[in-house]
């Protein structure tokens, strides 16, 4: 691929993945102010959109980074493409069979794939996003340059929550109130992750705008 092409769609894909986390955000403050299916499913097509642009981000960041590297640059795209099927399969299920559920299947079943901690896909979830994790784990590895500094150690500390990613579906009682509902616990984290995972999307689109040596 053109160089001048992949620092353009990397900006682009950068800037996609800051703003669907940022409504990803405004989805949770929402539901814990008022919560409604609206908010949910907000997040859910905010996700969806994340998951395909962290795709092409790091198919940009695999062409530009230096042959050297290049290595953790493809390490990070493969773990993108393993983490955006898991988590856009589990999204596009909630907003198509959960939320309409066209064959009018029994409560039952809606509630073994309905998303919250301890079910199945909560499980398929937070699988994907430890892909996602270890996708921001080797691109930190692939950033060596020290105006990459403040980047990679986002990225690294990213790459370091795949292991109570991971953890997430075996303790997803910490997720439940005492009557076994969905309360703020997990609301809460995912904020924090919000927090951490914006500015590497901002610093992406910053590592996009530079013009590298020849390769």
């Amino acid at each position: 691929m053109n160089e001048n092409i992949s620092k353009i769609l990397g900006r682009i894909a950068a800037r996609l993945v800051a703003i669907s986390t940022f409504i990803f955000a405004i989805s949770l403050v929402w539901e814990m102010i008022n919560l409604s299916d609206f908010a949910k499913n907000l997040g859910y097509v905010a996700c969806i959109i994340l998951a395909i642009s962290v795709v092409i981000m790091m198919a940009c960041f695999c062409d530009t980074i230096q042959k050297p590297l290049r290595i953790f640059g493809l390490l990070a795209l493969i773990l993108a493409i393993l983490y955006a099927p898991l988590c856009i399969g589990t999204y596009y299920l909630q907003l198509s069979i959960v939320a309409l559920n066209p064959l009018e299947l029994s409560s039952d079943v809606i509630q073994a794939i309905n998303f919250k901690p301890g079910s199945p896909t909560f499980a398929i979830d937070m699988l994907g996003y430890t892909f996602l994790s270890l996708s921001t784990l080797a691109a930190g590895f692939g950033l060596i340059e020290t105006k990459d500094k403040v980047l990679r150690i986002f990225c690294l500390f990213h790459g370091a929550l795949a292991i109570p990613t991971i953890a997430s579906p075996i303790i997803s009682g910490l997720f439940l109130s005492s009557s076994g509902e969905t309360d703020f616990t997990g609301h809460l984290v995912l904020l924090f992750w919000c927090a951490v995972f914006t500015p590497i999307a901002l610093l992406f689109m910053k590592y996009f705008k530079r013009t590298y040596p020849e390769k």
